[in-house]
Order: C-alpha cells, then sequence, then structure tokens
C-alpha cells in the first residue's frame, strides 16, 4: 500500500485479512467503514499488522486488536492464539489490556449460557431496557439484539416482559450464574455503545444491573475496557 494510504484503508485491510483467514464475515459496524474507501487484496497479515502497527496511533492500535480478537472468537473462545499474539505484539498491546479485551469479547460470545426460552426472555428484556434507556431505540440496537438472539420470538418475548414484569428485572438478573452474569454485561455493554454514542442513562442503568448482579468492579471494568475499544471506531476518522 502507498504512502498515501489512509487510517481507515489500513485498519479495514487487516481486517479483510483477518476475515479470510477465520471464515467470519465483515461484522456490521465495520462495514460502513469500507464506503468510500477502496480496500484493495491485503498483503500477508504479518506484513498488513506491521504496516498498520507503525501507522496507527494507540487508540486506533486498540480498536483494531479488539476487532481482530472479535474476528477470532469461534463457540465462546478465540481459536487463533497465536494471530492475536502477533496483533498484540506489532500493535503494541501490554499484555495485562491484551488479556482484558479477549476474556471480555469472549465473555460476550458465550451465549450458549442461556438455555430456555425465560432466560433468553430476561436476556432481551435486558438489552432492550439499555436501547431504551436514551429514550432513542435507533436501528443499530434492533440490529444487534437481533444478531445474537437465535430465535426472534424471544425479543418479543422480552418485550413482554419488560411490559407485565419490569418490576422483577432487577431480582430476576441476580438469580442467573456468573457466567450468564458476565455475558449478560457484556451485550449490555455492546448495546450501550453500538450507536456510537452513549448517554448518562445508559451508565446509570448499566451500573444498576451490575450492583443487582453482584458483578465485581474488576469485571465491570474488563468489560467496559474491551468493547469500548471493539465499538471506538470514531478514533478512524
Amino acid at each position: 500500500m502507498s504512502d498515501g494510504t489512509s487510517t481507515v484503508e489500513r485498519f479495514m485491510a487487516v481486517i479483510k485479512g483477518v476475515c479470510q483467514k477465520t471464515g467470519h464475515p465483515m461484522p456490521p459496524h465495520l462495514t460502513p467503514l469500507a464506503e468510500g474507501h477502496a480496500i484493495p487484496e491485503p498483503p500477508p497479515l504479518k506484513d498488513a499488522l506491521e504496516t498498520a502497527g507503525l501507522a496507527l496511533d494507540d487508540a486506533q492500535s486498540a480498536c483494531l486488536f479488539a476487532n481482530i480478537v472479535n474476528l477470532t472468537i469461534t463457540d465462546g473462545r478465540v481459536r487463533d492464539r497465536s494471530l492475536v499474539e502477533l496483533a498484540a505484539e506489532t500493535l503494541r498491546l501490554d499484555r495485562e489490556s491484551a488479556r482484558d479485551v479477549q476474556e471480555s469479547l469472549e465473555a460476550r460470545s458465550q451465549v450458549n449460557a442461556f438455555r430456555d426460552d425465560d432466560e433468553w426472555a430476561l436476556f432481551c428484556a435486558v438489552l432492550l431496557a439499555m436501547a431504551a434507556a436514551d429514550e432513542e431505540v435507533v436501528q443499530s440496537e434492533t440490529a444487534y439484539l437481533q444478531r445474537f438472539v437465535p430465535d426472534l420470538k424471544h425479543i418479543e418475548a422480552g418485550k413482554k416482559f419488560l411490559k407485565e414484569k419490569a418490576d422483577t428485572l432487577d431480582e430476576e438478573v441476580a438469580r442467573l450464574s456468573a457466567r450468564q452474569k458476565r455475558c449478560l454485561t457484556a451485550h449490555a455493554i455492546g448495546m450501550m455503545f453500538i450507536d456510537g454514542d452513549y448517554k448518562g442513562t445508559e451508565r446509570e442503568l448499566l451500573e444498576s444491573l451490575s450492583d443487582q448482579m453482584s458483578l465485581a468492579q474488576r469485571d465491570q471494568d474488563r468489560l467496559l475496557k474491551g468493547l469500548y475499544a471493539l465499538y471506538n471506531v470514531s478514533v478512524l476518522s
């Protein structure tokens, strides 16, 4: 790529290469970045990462790393650790930060922790409440929820839960397993960040849910760190 290559093009060249390597599709939150840019066929990933590492600042590198990790996860776990380690090294992430991002994104992907219809209704109710916390549900939030639930009937069940049993939401989330709590919190944070403009009311709801679930502050901070990096694509502009 020439010296005139833009930050977005460098970023997306790596992402395109990772998608080809892992077989994962381009995540919806990244597809708008490609609009208006000519994303060439990527060079070998090692070369593309080294070029990106030299060109991107720390925030941009953190965003790229999080998105690489996200694309290496299958069935709740990172499946290409050598790629993740190479990305952390070339993008200048320290070991603790890299681990925090990986663990937060693995936690989000473990939706198989939710098994029956009642648990999925609760999952959807929490995410619907987060989407509505800023008094405006946007298309990206609706699409986020549809992407992660196994059956759209659960979204309708979540709406019914909020209409009929909203006052029991705190009590119900407190009963979830530790794995379910981390996964649900990660998705609530994802819903908070997906529209690119999170508000104080959303953060207040997140704090309330975390308190009800007795989620350790360290766990909440790790989840916030990883999901913020994943969706912080505004640093590329």
